[in-house]
């Protein structure tokens, strides 16, 4: 028998991943911070609910979903890798671009 997910655990840790308060999620759903820590609560949440909280916290859906805390944990981190290298790259081709302008 395969074990569900928490929703609502799974929710709290990916928003605590992001650093990101309940205050600030519940103002990007339109509800109160209480109507979030109450979500965060539960097991279930609407599919729709999850899909808009998904996206908030810019983490596919599957991650919330997910039972398993170290998948949750390990796709949050190669997500900020992937971030972190694309970063690079862009500070990498500015610091080109203004040392082709100071040749000039």
């Amino acid at each position: 028998m395969t074990e569900k997910p928490h929703l609502g655990r799974n929710v709290s840790r990916i928003r605590t991943a992001r650093e990101m308060k309940q205050e600030t999620l519940a103002k990007a759903l339109g509800i109160s911070q209480q109507a979030v820590s109450r979500m965060e609560q539960r097991a279930m949440i609407k599919e729709d609910s999850l899909a808009r909280i998904a996206k908030i916290l810019d983490v596919p859906l599957a991650t919330i979903k997910a039972c398993d805390q170290k998948f949750i944990i390990s796709n949050i981190i190669t997500d900020h890798k992937r971030r972190y290298n694309f970063l690079r790259v862009v500070i990498r081709s500015i610091k080109k671009l203004l040392g082709l302008r100071n040749n000039r």
